[in-house]
């Protein structure tokens, strides 16, 4: 099989294989309506549920970051996408908030690793002149689940039952898994079999200055975008009133437009670069979070949604491109893995910020998203300049090898 080949079919079974993963960590927020109403969980509790996910997958990256390096990616995303699948099954036997939050706990712990071993899979085959499309098409899992997934699961869960899309979902899952035992070749070209040591050391990743500042990046955005969105569909549902029938078509729009400009974002990050756009991308995006939760919005929800979306989307596709040019070879999983156990604490974090400052009402809706929107908002603004800085530092350290 050509190398161009070989690299277009770890691209698209990476891109597979973070669908599964994202959907799974996704569907635990558009559900919120339905669990609050079903198994009694409070509205202003679905941060720290969908967020306790991020929580145990922050832990585990963290205990298997320096052994991954170290294994055939093919049957170290095997077991950890198994393990993924069955803890997801699990969540539909869930009674009340703690029976769930024990399911997630325990799927995020097959989670994590799975993220750092998909991205660190396509750095090894994604030459960095093509990278970026590469990226571009594996972190649109977000928006293909929004398009396709979670758009499916909360129909489901209108015409069966809120259980349904964890057994679809953890079907799916399953599915993946036999394609990747079928069709991906083993990967072992990163290992170095001359080296006797047993696990790659995380310290001296965290002393490099580079590499600090991609992690605080990358956990930024995850902190400010998960702190605001956990109770986003919460507040459109029962403070904005829009209606629960239609969440489905909500996300499908906001899916396929993120998909559309993730696409095009890629494109443009391996052309021009990420610094101009993320400035341009930061404006748009303040504006939008501060008429949508600041006051009554001016804009309808659907707007503000898919804009909010669109936004995150571009976002991503310029902070993991410029990330994913921080490690070296041999500890790409290493650095991934901890990439992905900062972003999934932040994300954490975010969720459990969520739950403090937010208070249910009787009706079910939400006082003080305001206050989450104005943390957002500052968080945001930062990020251009995080990656001016993490962009000049790159440089010059290509230019001392």
């Amino acid at each position: 099989m050509s190398d161009i080949r070989l690299e277009r079919k770890v691209v698209w079974l990476a891109a597979l294989i973070q669908l599964a993963n994202v959907l799974d960590f996704m569907i635990i927020l558009p559900l919120g309506p339905d669990l609050t109403r079903a198994i009694n969980i409070p509205s202003s509790d679905m941060g720290l549920v969908g967020g306790i996910y991020a929580l145990t997958a922050g832990i585990s990256g963290i205990l298997f970051a320096p052994y991954l390096d170290h294994f055939d990616r093919k049957k170290a995303i095997l077991i950890f996408l198994l393990g993924l699948v069955v803890s997801t099954f699990l969540c539909a036997f869930a009674w009340d908030r703690d029976s769930m939050m024990a399911a997630r706990a325990l799927a995020g712990t097959f989670g994590g690793p799975v993220t750092a071993l998909t991205l660190a899979m396509i750095v090894d085959m994604v030459p960095v002149e093509r990278r970026g499309r590469a990226i571009a098409l594996v972190t649109s899992a977000f928006t293909v689940s929004s398009v396709f997934g979670v758009p499916l699961a909360l129909r489901l869960s209108l015409i069966a039952n809120w259980q349904m899309p964890f057994y679809v979902v953890s079907g799916f899952g399953f599915l993946i898994a036999i394609g990747i035992f079928l069709l991906l070749p083993a990967m072992t070209g990163h290992i170095d079999h001359d080296d006797e040591k047993k696990k790659i050391p995380l310290l001296p990743l965290l002393k490099r200055g580079d590499v600090l500042i991609s992690y605080i990046l990358m956990s930024l955005m995850s902190f400010a975008q998960f702190m605001l969105f956990a109770g986003s569909i919460i507040y459109f549902v029962f403070n904005l009133g829009y209606p629960r029938e239609d969440l489905d078509i909500l996300y499908t729009m906001g899916g396929c437009l993120s998909f559309i400009v993730m696409m095009l974002t890629g494109q443009i990050v391996d052309r021009l670069g990420a610094r101009l756009l993320s400035f341009i991308v930061t404006v748009i995006y303040v504006f939008v979070l501060a008429d949508g939760y600041l006051h009554q919005p001016y804009m309808s929800v659907p707007f503000i949604f898919c804009a909010f979306m669109m936004c995150a989307a571009i976002m991503s596709v310029i902070t993991s491109s410029i990330a994913s040019e921080v490690p070296g070879e041999k500890e790409r999983a290493a650095y991934m893995s901890l990439q992905s156990t900062v972003r999934h604490f932040a994300a954490y974090f975010g969720g459990l910020i969520s739950s403090i400052i937010l208070v249910t009402n009787l009706d079910g809706s939400l006082n003080n998203i305001h206050m989450l929107a104005y943390v957002t908002i500052s968080c945001i603004m930062v990020v251009p300049f995080l990656i001016m800085l993490l962009r000049r530092m790159l440089t010059l350290r290509d230019a001392k090898a």
